[in-house]
């Protein structure tokens, strides 16, 4: 049971605590709040500070909470896992629109309000767990190999355009030659991390089984594969439950049905991964086209009149189901379980 909240609100360079000290959703204790700097030392202090008002409570009773900022909030984070306490990084929606409409902004009343909602729904709390250091680092190979496919593909995209809009120039001759130049740099550069991300997963027996599990599926390749392992790290982050992987990252349904006015068909949310859902169709299309049973699955659905987005949206629900089925069960894809796709 936990008794001691301790909202944080990140940001660059410091972080600001409010602890809530609470017997149910009854306030037992003034509320604390402080400022610490984002560095080792800082996040020391911060949690000599809780020691300081946490009264009589257990550090087990303890619970941390705050936004997930992305980069800015895994250093304290780390720091609070290793110190064996419990941090819940949760999605900053989820605290503004369970937190009702608040007339004061500031970093102060931010993580209060961050600690009344760990107060309020600590039952609902799913503690943090780290990457491990070879999934770390693929995932930093993977978002470098990303942006790298992303400049690349600019460039060609502009040195095509260059060869339909301008006539034969000295002008038009250099842009030819630096494009052809820098797109044959970034060409050599992701290939080069192609290479490393594929030594990092030979070398770590765990990444090398569900990465083997994952890509056992026809049309899912490598970069579908990190894409998920690194993002659910290696599908732990939610307990194995295909259905909440697929509403965090924005491929399940939902509609809308209230009184006699508001009905509206089910559909994707537009908050969501755009880099994973972007990934996921990619792995769809393939799949479709090179897996026998996913394409008599897209074909049948297509035939009886559904719209091809709806289908492919539900090839890539099937795989999220299947994938993260076969790496809870530890098996690889067998074509001959039909039945695993052909339910509607």
């Amino acid at each position: 049971m936990k008794k001691l909240f301790v909202g944080i609100d990140f940001s660059k360079e410091k972080v600001d605590a409010a602890i809530i000290i609470a017997d149910g959703l009854n306030e037992i204790a003034p509320r604390a709040y402080n400022e610490f700097k984002t560095t080792n030392s800082g996040y020391n202090q911060l949690v000599k500070w809780v020691k300081k008002h946490s009264g009589d409570t257990e550090e087990s009773s303890w619970l941390f909470c705050g936004e997930n900022t992305g980069d800015y909030s895994l250093g304290l984070c780390n720091y609070i896992y290793g110190k064996g306490l419990d941090f819940w990084l949760e999605n900053a929606k989820s605290i503004k629109d369970a937190s009702g409409i608040r007339r004061l902004k500031s970093d102060r009343a931010d993580a209060n309000m961050i600690a009344e909602y760990a107060m309020r729904n600590h039952d609902k709390a799913v503690m943090y767990e780290p990457l491990s250091e070879n999934l770390r680092q693929l995932r930093e190979l993977f978002l470098y190999r990303h942006k790298l496919v992303g400049k690349k593909c600019s460039l060609t995209v502009r040195r095509d355009e260059k060869k339909l809009t301008m006539e034969k120039s000295a002008a038009k001759n250099a842009i030819a030659n630096m494009g052809r130049h820098l797109i044959n740099e970034f060409d050599k550069s992701i290939k080069k991390l192609d290479d490393m991300i594929k030594e990092l997963i030979s070398s770590d027996e765990e990444l090398k089984r569900i990465y083997d599990i994952v890509t056992s599926i026809p049309g899912v390749g490598t970069q579908n594969a990190v894409c998920l392992m690194v993002y659910t790290n290696n599908f732990k982050k939610f307990g194995y439950d295909s259905r909440k992987i697929a509403c965090y990252y924005g491929i399940a349904p939902f509609g809308k049905d209230s009184g006699t006015s508001v009905h509206s068909d089910p559909h994707v949310h537009y908050m969501a991964n755009r880099l994973v859902k972007s990934m996921l169709t990619q792995a769809a299309l393939a799949s479709v086209k090179f897996c026998p049973s996913i394409a008599s699955y897209y074909i049948r659905h297509i035939e009886s009149g559904k719209k091809k987005m709806v289908v492919l949206n539900n090839v890539k629900n099937k795989l999220i189901h299947m994938v993260t089925a076969m790496v809870k069960n530890g098996q690889k894809y067998n074509s001959e379980y039909r039945n695993l796709i052909s339910v509607a």
